[in-house]
């Protein structure tokens, strides 16, 4: 198979467009709809429908797209991590974070990090998980630190790093668990685990969360609000732990049968670059349980 040719297929087919196509590759439209339709003789395989006015991939042309994108993705990752060796003369990572464990972890874990590996330089980005994971694809990041997701795809490496219970935290003192049930509970949309905890605290102490604040969105807007009084909230004790530490937030109950992890993503072809090697190693043994 000629890469020139499925370069010129993949950008079509990316672009839906023979015009916009050519435009990104500076060579005329002709140009390209003859090179696509030798790539087809090659092939022995249609991979455009002609029969429709837009552009539409057949059967083939889908499977053929989905595994050049594959391939693109892997080869703009190799030229950015080339660029970036050459154009440095110290390793650097590129660390993304979803905000429920980047925001409460990184500052600190960074700080650490960095003393025992003042060679290694790093930038951090704060993000949606699905856009994170999508920029670590593209090669845009290294690594990602993202609260527990179920991911299938065999070109990423997946490390549990460690599972902490679900607390109950209020800003109030509170002479026995049920006295929490009388004020507000902050619940965030769409999280089975929290729902569970939720349950769990309800069984346990035959209480009923009856007031409740549904938020979606910013974790710091849950935590200011559970700052101001307004409501108390269950989360994993990891999004949590600085809060309690400080004192700002008290617990109010520990939740040990629902628990909640955060992991490591990286891409298989990164996964024995030194810098990585050493950051996962170190976060690997870096207990968010216990520290002070």
């Amino acid at each position: 198979m000629d890469l020139h040719y499925l370069k010129i297929f993949y950008e079509v087919a990316k672009e839906k467009s023979f015009t916009k196509a050519a435009n990104k590759l500076f060579i005329n439209q002709s140009a390209v709809s003859i090179q696509v339709k030798k790539f087809e003789d090659l092939l022995n395989a249609k991979l455009f429908d002609r029969s429709s006015k837009k552009i539409k991939l057949t059967y083939t042309g889908e499977l053929l797209y989905k595994m050049a994108e594959d391939i693109f993705e892997k080869v703009n990752r190799t030229e950015k991590e080339i660029m970036r060796i050459i154009g440095l003369d110290r390793s650097k990572l590129s660390i993304g974070a979803t905000s429920v464990i980047g925001e409460p972890l990184l500052p600190r874990l960074m700080k650490d990090f960095s003393k025992k590996h003042s060679e290694i330089e790093y930038d951090l980005v704060i993000g949606e998980k699905q856009w994170l994971l999508k920029r670590l694809r593209e090669g845009d990041l290294d690594i990602l630190i993202i609260d527990e997701e179920h991911i299938i795809d065999n070109n990423l490496e997946i490390v549990t790093v460690e599972k902490t219970p679900y607390v109950l935290v209020s800003s109030k003192d509170y002479e026995y668990v049920e006295d929490a049930a009388k004020d507000p509970l902050i619940t965030r949309k769409n999280i089975p685990n929290n729902n569970d905890a939720i349950a769990s605290v309800e069984d346990r102490y035959r209480m009923s969360f009856d007031s409740k604040i549904q938020v979606s969105g910013n974790l710091q807007v849950i935590k200011g609000m559970v700052m101001e009084g307004i409501g108390n909230v269950i989360l994993p004790y990891y999004s949590v732990f600085k809060e309690i530490e400080d004192g700002g937030f008290k617990v109010v109950c520990k939740i040990d049968d629902v628990k909640d992890a955060y992991q490591l993503v990286i891409t298989i072809d990164k996964k024995n670059l030194v810098q990585i090697t050493k950051f996962m190693k170190y976060l690997e043994n870096y207990k968010i349980l216990g520290k002070k």
